[in-house]
């Protein structure tokens, strides 16, 4: 695994690292008409993460790198930004959760570039999930604003 690799992956492990903490913020803070729907949908998503997050360390364990596996760390490199302890309104939740998953496809869609470039399939193929997930959760987060 080259070091460009790696470190793209521990990219997207501290961006996921963030969002577990924001979609917690979200789940906890969430305000209005929609609040029993994503309250659920939020814990459903943070439960996802915390999934991603071991599947990807473990991965990166595996070719034999050094994942991220603290905040000050996952917060110096993350490009993803963390919330404030405030109120959020349904509509507000899902536009900031359109703006993530946005970037999670472009970083898993390159992710599985640098992975297939280097021949690495098995990589790919777990990325390649993810991002089928992505774009069928962003078609619902813009169906739900629709």
């Amino acid at each position: 695994m080259s070091k460009t690799l790696q470190d793209k992956i521990n990219l997207y492990l501290a961006n996921q690292q963030v969002c577990f903490l924001k979609l917690h913020n979200l789940h906890w803070y969430i305000k209005g008409r929609g609040f029993f729907t994503l309250h659920a949908k939020l814990e459903e998503l943070y439960n996802e993460t915390a999934e991603i997050i071991d599947e990807v360390a473990e991965r990166l364990l595996a070719l034999g790198g050094t994942p991220i596996a603290n905040m000050k760390g996952a917060l110096a490199i993350a490009t993803i930004n963390e919330l404030e302890d405030v109120p959020v309104s349904s509509e507000d939740a899902v536009t900031a959760l359109i703006s993530d998953v946005e970037l999670w496809i472009r970083d898993t869609g390159e992710l599985i570039k640098l992975c297939e470039d280097e021949g690495d399939v098995v990589t790919a193929d777990i990325f390649t999930g993810y991002l089928s997930n992505y774009q069928k959760l962003l078609w619902m987060l813009k169906a739900y604003l629709a």
